[in-house]
């Protein structure tokens, strides 16, 4: 028993132990992110659209415990990765509108972040400090991420209004009562008792609306990941053969986006065979795709930030059958007239309508439906979502303008048991595209990607 004591000791102290004057560089890997200059003039807008009176707080997201010393993988607050280009954790930006005096320094923003710890990166790896945030984030005004509550009580003296860009974690459901505790209610309650008159409102309009109208580099960055995603689309139905697992099929799909550089995937991959296809969001992909049946594939890459949603049915064994061919073609006749309404002026849900009118018709000329009230039985959702730092990106659903991205996604889905003849059962069919809004023909930033019966065929018949 002393003995390993004694060896838990002497490891503990190596582990923990670390040599005088070591030190890690900090290194920022990749320099085609969101330029300095661009995110200073989103906080400047920012700024200069409200009242003097007001204070601006964005948080970073918190980290999520998975079990005992192992976290879930990081991924930023988008609200706060939009304002600040910071990917870090325990990091947080006050905007002071009218500017602040501290320290004997007029201010109108400050950037919190932690004190570099060599003895924590050796654990952890490099993080940004006080410096690095000022040389590849442009803030002048840092402050430790310790005093936040203390500056936050300082800069809220004589002001009216408490602005939060969204929250980390907004609600925490207990399973034991079935209840929630929200987040927003608990920071309100918290600053009311201090700041009774204090009027908090825990969203910001103004960071959807900004976020809704992508700029040029935003459009960039979103073309690398659709780019990308079409890639691992085409690479996918190369590869696909019956009695594959999905998994295989999604292995390949992911392994592509990273070998092109991506960071993560946008949302959990779908790739849903046979009966699978016609759940909307099917995550498991445990199952065999057998001969004769279709995958559905939903998959989008990220890239610093940004994400595709595309979407592909396609054979497995690289040939549609009469039955699958018909279903893929009213889909694609339905998606055509949704990206034909992305037009400048015209209401968000035009495209929706225009998708829903072509599924509806031609469901009722195969006899799959006898009223047009049941086209909701095979096509349940909605056609179009915005499309940014989130896969349902933040937007005002004012009518569309330029610089808007968004998908269009009909679908029909046909599952067994359905009250139509059994040669259409188990098939589910989704195309989806990623489409920007311009003054004139509206643009498929994914429109490399095949999507037509032959095009897909002669695609998947270079894997054989």
């Amino acid at each position: 028993m002393k003995t390993t004591i004694l060896i838990f000791l002497l490891f503990t102290l190596n582990v923990f132990s670390q040599a005088p004057g070591v030190s890690f560089p900090f290194e920022q890997f990749e320099n085609d992110g969101i330029p300095v200059s661009v995110l200073k003039n989103r906080r400047e807008r920012i700024i200069n659209n409200h009242s003097s009176k007001s204070l601006i707080l964005s948080l970073s997201a918190d980290i999520r415990n998975r079990q005992n010393d192992v976290d879930y993988e990081y991924r930023q607050n988008s609200n706060f990765l939009y304002l600040t280009g910071c990917t870090q954790n325990k990091t947080a930006l006050i905007l002071i509108p009218g500017t602040a005096t501290l320290n004997n320094t007029t201010l109108n923003e400050i950037f919190f972040v932690n004190k570099r710890d060599v003895s924590s990166e050796v654990w952890n790896g490099v993080r940004m400090g006080a410096e690095e945030a000022k040389q590849y984030l442009g803030f002048a005004n840092t402050m430790d991420y310790t005093s936040l509550l203390s500056t936050l009580d300082t800069l809220l003296y004589n002001r009216d209004t408490l602005f939060i860009t969204g929250l980390p974690t907004t609600s925490v459901k207990n399973p034991i009562t079935g209840k929630s505790t929200f987040i927003d209610q608990q920071i309100k309650d918290y600053l009311h008792d201090k700041y009774p008159t204090l009027f908090i409102r825990t969203s910001l309009p103004d960071v959807a609306e900004m976020r809704e109208l992508k700029d040029a580099d935003e459009i960039r960055l979103l073309q690398k990941a659709i780019d990308i995603s079409v890639q691992a689309h085409m690479a996918t139905m190369r590869a696909a053969k019956p009695n594959m697992n999905e998994y295989e099929l999604e292995a390949e799909m992911e392994y592509v986006f990273h070998k092109l550089g991506a960071e993560d995937v946008g949302y959990p991959s779908i790739v849903g065979s046979g009966y699978n296809s016609c759940m909307l969001h099917y995550e498991s992909n445990r199952r065999v795709a057998k001969e004769g049946e279709m995958i559905l594939a939903d998959c989008g890459a990220e890239y610093h930030g940004y994400t595709a949603d595309i979407t592909r049915t396609f054979p497995i064994t690289g040939k549609y059958n009469e039955e699958q061919t018909i279903i893929y073609n009213i889909v694609l006749e339905a998606q055509d007239s949704g990206i034909a309404a992305c037009r400048a002026g015209k209401p968000f849900k035009a495209a929706h309508e225009a998708a829903r009118s072509v599924i509806t018709k031609n469901l009722l000329n195969l006899g799959i439906i006898k009223e047009p009230a049941e086209t909701k039985y095979y096509f349940m959702h909605g056609t179009s979502h915005y499309l940014g730092l989130d896969v349902h990106d933040v937007g005002t659903n004012k009518p569309l303008r330029p610089g808007v991205v968004m998908t269009v996604e009909p679908g029909i889905y046909i599952p067994s048991g359905s009250p139509c003849d059994k040669r259409w059962w188990n098939i589910g069919v989704r195309i989806e595209d990623d489409i920007l809004v311009t003054d004139g023909e509206p643009v498929n930033m994914s429109g490399k990607l095949p999507r037509t019966i032959p095009d897909i065929e002669k695609l998947m018949k270079q894997g054989q």
